[in-house]
């Protein structure tokens, strides 16, 4: 099925929104007169002080949310919400499960989702005029488009700019490609989790508690290496190549190279046990499934659940064999578990 996603940049947009709409959307979602009362008196004769040359310049502030404040991403959140809404896209969009998906975001991270890339200028214009009412400007350098093989290959253009195509994208800590190719994120992983290491070597090599040398570990290094494991699609490689990473850094946690494991004969399960550490492959493979147990609970008509249990209509798949799909890893599991019980 055609899908082009249009991934958009804002230009310091915690920084710019206006106060006056952030106030007004708060009203327009239900929020408690008193409340907004209070973020009123918050944001009225708001003031910065900066010190160049120690001399005091005080800065009068008239837009933008808070830096730091844990209410600034819902602030922010409630305001796009109200200019969402006011938007005409009831017609636009990929048809998900009989509904139309035509944008994800997560705070100023937003993707357009159109079946092509006519419909994705529009709605660009679109959210663009709506972002300009409230003081948000798109950062047109930074705004990309990505598209599949069944979206026709045409120009983007907005307002004379020529919207860059790209092949994959970072988008919520994540690289994303139309092709589900996990082999650039589990680079970034790669990287990802040298740098935790990194930040703790010291400590580890000072640490003599292998328990507690282990602790440190699992709380820093594994969540670097296995971030967003939960949407992962993992083939077999793909397992390898994450124990691949989690065993080279284990060998430099003992003080030990590949070379001599290998002359040695260490097998690598004997390593396992003298740092303690946990499975970087197993850990994934849990998180996916508490991700799943998460979504099979929600009954709201959340998108996180109709995808899940969306199965395309009037598409046709291509020849040879489908790729891994994210489900795959719950079909083999439960039809392993199923042939083990019926043969004891």
């Amino acid at each position: 099925m055609p899908l082009c996603l249009t991934l958009i940049d804002l230009k310091k947009a915690f920084d710019t929104v206006e106060t006056e709409a952030v106030l007004e959307a708060l009203g327009n979602q239900g929020v408690p007169t008193q409340h907004i009362r209070i973020f009123c008196e918050l944001y009225s004769n708001f003031t910065a002080r900066i010190s160049p040359f120690y001399d005091d310049i005080t800065i009068d502030v008239r837009r933008g949310v808070r830096q730091g404040d844990t209410v600034s991403p819902k602030l922010f959140t409630a305001t796009l919400e109200d200019i969402m809404r006011r938007l005409e896209w009831d017609n636009m969009g990929v048809r998900v499960d009989g509904r139309l998906l035509h944008h994800l975001r997560f705070a100023d991270d937003i993707v357009l989702i159109t079946p092509n890339i006519s419909q994705a200028e529009r709605m660009l214009a679109d959210f663009d005029d709506a972002c300009g009412k409230i003081g948000l400007q798109l950062n047109l350098t930074k705004t990309m488009f990505m598209r599949n093989g069944w979206v026709p290959d045409a120009p983007f253009s907005f307002n004379g700019t020529n919207i860059s195509e790209c092949s994959s994208y970072v988008y919520l800590g994540r690289e994303v490609n139309i092709m589900n190719d996990l082999a650039p994120e589990l680079g970034r992983r790669k990287r990802a989790a040298w740098g935790a290491y990194k930040s703790i070597e010291d400590v580890v090599k000072k640490t003599k508690n292998s328990r507690l040398r282990a602790q440190i570990f699992n709380t820093t290094v594994l969540p670097a290496l296995t971030y967003a494991s939960e949407t992962w699609a993992l083939r077999k490689q793909d397992e390898n190549a994450v124990s691949v990473i989690e065993r080279s850094i284990e060998r430099v946690m003992l003080r030990l190279t590949r070379l001599t494991q290998v002359r040695a004969g260490i097998r690598s399960s004997t390593l396992r046990q003298q740092s303690k550490i946990r499975d970087a492959a197993v850990y994934a493979k849990l998180s996916k499934i508490r991700w799943a147990g998460h979504v099979m609970r929600q009954n709201d008509h959340r998108w996180t659940r109709a995808v899940s249990d969306w199965t395309p209509r009037n598409v046709k798949r291509t020849t040879g064999r489908p790729p891994t799909r994210w489900s795959d890893f719950f079909t083999k599991s439960f039809k392993e578990r199923y042939d083990a019980l019926r043969v004891s």
